[in-house]
């Protein structure tokens, strides 16, 4: 019995920073061994059994193109959501639709958060480009590190988005990921890096694990962004719909320019990078504000802004837009 006046320690929700990279790998684990499954079942529809020659099973990916398919990694993607959601139930408990915010989001700030799709993709393509450019120089120094060039998922995607069918493409890659991560990085691993180091620390610790999730450094670096902004828009919605939207968001634009073959032509102006990444964060201060939403848990409730200043953010972040629409269309029209 706890005496009475004596307070007990509220134990955070979610796993610490090692159970937190246990669960990254396991993720990463779980889709090699959701491939795996493909490929065996594959294997026993050809042959009937799975005692066959290595050589053999070899001769029948390249038969049906596996090699050049999306397919096993879209499979991978969709088979790992049978595994990751009983995963998150058992470690969060009984009450784990509660603690994950399964609640839709208010309309308002799912509007705010998704018109932010745009520039934070512009930011994140740009960094991207310095990234990969960084590391090609990199390379040059180190030439053991431009084997890292094969886990590079862009440039697997960009050629798969050109070959594939569109809606299997927006189901495999685009839906399925965003479920899945979310539930994982923000779901089960935010929650208890949050809960343990605070909001600045427990945020950026997640981006970093969910960038290593994406394993080719460039890519994982350009992350990084959109993983700060994913998990600010869950804890001020407290829906984990909300990043999982935007993640679906994001990735259904990469997978139709890259469909359209405009990846190459997306703007990329200093002017533009300024006013989309003033946009990212007006949007992220709106946020802010105090409205109905439940949070993720009541130590995560944000702060709400002094009195009277809700009139200012909406007129800056209105110039924002402008700016950045401007800015857009020109980039679009010099390129």
């Amino acid at each position: 019995m706890v005496p009475t006046g004596v307070q007990v320690a509220r134990r955070p929700p979610g796993p610490g920073l090692p159970e937190s990279v246990a669960w990254t790998v396991a993720y990463l684990i779980a889709q090699l061994l959701a491939l795996g499954l493909f490929l065996s079942l594959i294997v026993f529809a050809a042959f009937g059994h799975w005692n066959v020659d290595p050589t053999r099973v070899v001769d029948l990916l390249l038969d049906v193109e596996l090699d050049r398919s999306f397919v096993p990694l879209g499979v991978a993607n969709l088979l790992c959501l049978f595994a990751l959601v009983p995963a998150a139930r058992l470690r969060l408990g009984r009450a784990w639709r509660d603690r994950l915010g399964m609640e839709l989001p208010d309309r308002r700030r799912l509007l705010l958060t998704v018109s932010a799709v745009l520039p934070l993709s512009i930011v994140s393509e740009q960094l991207y480009r310095w990234s990969l450019a960084l590391w090609g120089r990199l390379a040059q120094v180190w030439p053991e590190t431009a084997g890292w060039q094969q886990s590079n998922a862009v440039d697997a995607l960009l050629g798969f988005a050109r070959e594939e069918s569109y809606p299997v493409l927006v189901v495999a890659i685009a839906l399925g990921p965003a479920i899945g991560e979310e539930l994982v990085f923000r779901g089960v691993i935010g929650r208890g890096l949050v809960g343990r180091w605070g909001a600045a620390a427990g945020m950026v610790l997640t981006s970093l694990l969910f960038a290593m999730a994406h394993g080719f450094p460039p890519h994982a670096l350009a992350t990084v962004p959109i993983g700060l902004f994913l998990h600010h828009v869950y804890r001020t919605t407290g829906s984990l719909w909300t990043p999982i939207i935007v993640h679906f968001l994001n990735n259904l634009l990469i997978i139709s320019l890259a469909r359209f073959s405009v990846v190459e032509q997306l703007p990329g102006s200093p002017l533009l990078l300024c006013s989309a990444l003033a946009y990212v964060l007006a949007i992220s201060l709106m946020l802010t504000q105090p409205s109905r939403s439940r949070p993720v848990d009541a130590p995560l409730r944000p702060m709400p802004l002094p009195s009277g200043s809700g009139g200012r953010i909406r007129t800056l972040a209105a110039a924002i837009v402008v700016v950045f629409t401007a800015a857009f269309v020109w980039s679009a029209v010099g390129s």
